[in-house]
């Protein structure tokens, strides 16, 4: 799914949530690719695992698994990462559709260093991870009480709203509904199917669904449909083609159910369309 954003004030709004927080923002589309983060390095620690390519699958699960629950729960939610620190995610909807999520994190609840050092060292060392300056990468892990935590969530969350108010992130309706009509048209004479559809557009059937209620206002088959019997109108009008064959380049394999069909939407047989 194709977003536009307007990167210049979406940083803007990601720097004011550091300055305010202190705690790393970052968005992502609806495929869980990262678009912008700020800052934008990692924690020194959630370096040392992102650049150990076995350890960043993890980091990367574990973001999958969190895009999941809001994708399921459709609202923010709170918790702890793989390697134990604490992260936030709120989706990003447009007209029901989420369209992407805004993620904080690469923090830490826990006040006690030295047992934050034992709690995060046991996960370091399952991965057999080594690097001499571990414990001084977590001395550097930001605190958060819990209040402050739920209180940067809560901004988080109006983020979103504020993102979509504003447009800092949108659907790039105008190239779905163009590439849709492309593939419509340069495959009008086959089976349009939505698993052909979502193999297109690389999304789930029920996000394509979605997509295109919201982008067209009617569902795809009807949608479809329309672009079949516009273009049977069109041949009926220009050229003199048969109604047969004007059928079946309509993709109407069926004469009869193309007659049944064409009366249907227009109130009147295609003979007689073609008489006017």
């Amino acid at each position: 799914m194709q977003l536009n954003l307007n990167s210049e004030k979406l940083k803007e709004l990601m720097r004011d949530f550091y300055i305010l927080t202190n705690i790393k923002i970052v968005v992502f589309d609806n495929l869980y690719n990262e678009i912008l983060a700020y800052p934008e390095a990692h924690s020194e620690f959630c370096r040392i695992m992102h650049s150990n390519e076995h350890t960043r699958q993890f980091c990367l699960r574990s973001n999958a698994d969190s895009f999941e629950q809001c994708k399921r729960s459709g609202e923010l939610i709170v918790y702890k990462c793989h390697a134990g620190l604490i992260e936030a995610t709120a989706p990003l909807k447009d007209n029901g559709v989420i369209i992407g999520y805004i993620m904080f994190g690469q923090i830490t609840d826990v006040k006690n260093k030295e047992k934050l050092f034992n709690d995060i060292v046991k996960n370091y060392e399952k991965y057999d991870l080594k690097d001499s300056n571990i414990l001084n990468y977590i001395s550097k892990i930001k605190y958060k009480s819990t209040e402050q935590i739920l209180a940067a969530a809560k901004i988080l969350e109006t983020c979103t709203y504020y993102v979509l108010l504003n447009q800092l992130v949108s659907l790039q309706k105008e190239r779905f509904i163009n590439k849709l009509d492309s593939f419509i048209d340069e495959n009008i004479t086959e089976e349009i199917s939505v698993k052909t559809l979502c193999q297109e557009f690389n999304v789930t059937r029920t996000k394509l669904y979605e997509t295109a209620k919201n982008n067209l206002g009617i569902g795809i088959a009807e949608y479809i449909k329309n672009k079949r019997i516009d273009l049977a109108k069109n041949l009926l009008s220009k050229t003199e083609k048969s109604i047969t064959e004007i059928s079946q380049a309509a993709g109407f394999d069926d004469y009869n159910y193309f007659c049944k069909v064409f009366k249907k939407e227009t109130g009147m047989t295609a003979r007689k369309f073609r008489n006017l």
